[in-house]
């Protein structure tokens, strides 16, 4: 499957804090870095505190001086991937140019700093702790920013008030990660005006 867009590198603004002497932040980039690598070659199961200081070249004692667990770690390769992959803060006049602001964003994030998000969603199935880790701090607060978008579009009297932001959202959104994780079906660009005006007909104003 081929997804156009262009890559982002996965970067730490800030090492997480912890107690002693201070910590090289690019010390913390690599190590980042090499688990990032490891999910998308091996999978979560390859991802090993033992595995990440053979790729990263550093001592198992210099991951565990920054985190206690793989949990942590992927917890700040979520922030990682929000920082290099931020939601579209969009404010436009235009509910059609507010959806192909995001579908452009979903298509260019996942060929970058998003690819680590469907590997993590695929073992989500099988690991409550990680599904909900994944759904606080990545998921849900996206689909938030999204959902603002329909609600915004009623304000200004574009669709129904009685359109359903919520499911309206899950359906736009919805067939993209199908056809990334069932179909396996090419996503474009193009492709997504016929999935906005079907979607804009259902939420018209009546």
């Amino acid at each position: 499957m081929r997804l156009s867009g262009k890559t982002k590198t996965l970067k730490v603004e800030e090492p997480r804090a912890v107690p002693g002497r201070p910590r090289n932040p690019e010390t913390q980039n690599g190590i980042l870095r090499a688990a990032e690598e490891i999910l998308v070659v091996e999978g979560y199961r390859g991802l090993t505190i033992e595995g990440l200081a053979a790729r990263a070249g550093v001592g198992k004692t210099t991951i565990y001086r920054r985190w206690k667990s793989v949990a942590e770690i992927v917890s700040d390769l979520l922030d990682a991937a929000n920082s290099a992959w931020p939601m579209p803060q969009v404010h436009s006049d235009s509910i059609t140019e507010d959806l192909r602001t995001l579908s452009r964003n979903w298509i260019s994030g996942m060929s970058g700093a998003g690819r680590i998000i469907p590997i993590l969603i695929a073992e989500g199935v099988q690991n409550p702790e990680l599904a909900a880790l994944l759904h606080k701090r990545f998921i849900l607060p996206r689909r938030q920013l999204a959902i603002a978008m329909i609600d915004r579009a009623k304000e200004r009297g574009e669709v129904s008030k009685s359109a359903d932001s919520q499911s309206a959202i899950d359906m736009f959104m919805g067939r993209m990660w199908y056809r990334q994780l069932v179909t396996g079906e090419r996503v474009t660009v193009e492709d997504e005006e016929k999935v906005i005006s079907i979607l804009l007909k259902g939420m018209q104003v009546k």
